[in-house]
């Protein structure tokens, strides 16, 4: 068994080899702190150790805060652990220490990240989800009408469980997932698995192995749709847009 593990590492890229490294890292450093008394903390830390993680695979005209999403009409969305933003669309309007109010225009990724997951927490997340795109992203709260084109992606992060699918197949995840997580993009279970809302119907699941292929797929597919995403919206200044102008001028009503 150690030959056949050692032959496996020898035929995988140095690249590879490295992400593991990386992701392994950051499931022991989040971890580590399960013994903190003070539950906010170790929350707050969980978060700053996804974002650092995230970061590693961003390019340059990305940025990662926490905060909340304003729409050109003002309405807002709850607050939001990880907010993954195009600097290149709008900047951040008021962000201080990573904290800040980000336009809904420039916001590509909205990730929740909690200490504990079970099937409630997938479903109350869900719902968030929902209510993000129906009230921030609702198309009567832009001048230019398109906003339900420019939803983030919506994921749920988790560091452990209650017993969650215990003893469920595979078959039987999916199809719990593809009936109770939509319209999230991803939930990932670290060192566990990962529900990815792409390729087939119900959703590609991705659990554990050796090489914490459940928490990379999760990474890797998230942020690959965000960058494709990014450019598609970019690409829409094309056209002339007053986001800007909508968002900072006193010039009456628009709606």
């Amino acid at each position: 068994m150690t030959k056949n593990l050692k032959r496996s590492e020898k035929n995988r890229s140095l690249i590879k080899q490295h992400t593991s490294a990386i992701i392994k890292g950051f499931i022991a450093e989040a971890k580590a702190i399960k013994n903190l008394g003070h539950s906010s903390e170790k929350g707050r830390l969980r978060e700053l150790f996804t974002s650092k993680i995230l970061s590693k695979f961003l390019t340059s005209q990305f940025g990662i805060g926490t905060g909340v999403i304003i729409n050109q009409k003002g309405e807002q969305s709850e607050e939001t652990d990880i907010i993954i933003y195009d600097n290149r669309i709008l900047p951040p309007f008021i962000e201080e220490q990573k904290v800040g109010v980000y336009p809904a225009e420039c916001v590509l990724g909205v990730i929740q990240v909690r200490s504990w997951i079970d099937k409630d927490t997938i479903k109350k997340y869900a719902k968030s989800a929902q209510t993000l795109y129906e009230n921030v992203y609702n198309p009567a709260c832009s001048i230019y009408h398109d906003y339900d084109k420019m939803r983030p992606f919506y994921s749920l992060v988790g560091f452990h469980d209650r017993g969650i699918f215990e003893g469920a197949s595979q078959k039987d995840i999916l199809k719990w997932m593809m009936e109770n997580a939509k319209p999230l993009l991803g939930v990932c279970l670290v060192d566990k698995f990962s529900w990815l809302n792409v390729v087939i119907p119900e959703g590609s699941l991705k659990m554990v192995d050796e090489y914490n292929e459940e928490t990379k797929a999760f990474v890797a597919v998230l942020l690959d749709n965000i960058r494709t995403y990014s450019q598609m919206r970019y690409l829409s200044l094309a056209r002339h847009v007053d986001w800007l102008g909508i968002y900072t001028r006193d010039q009456g009503s628009l709606f």
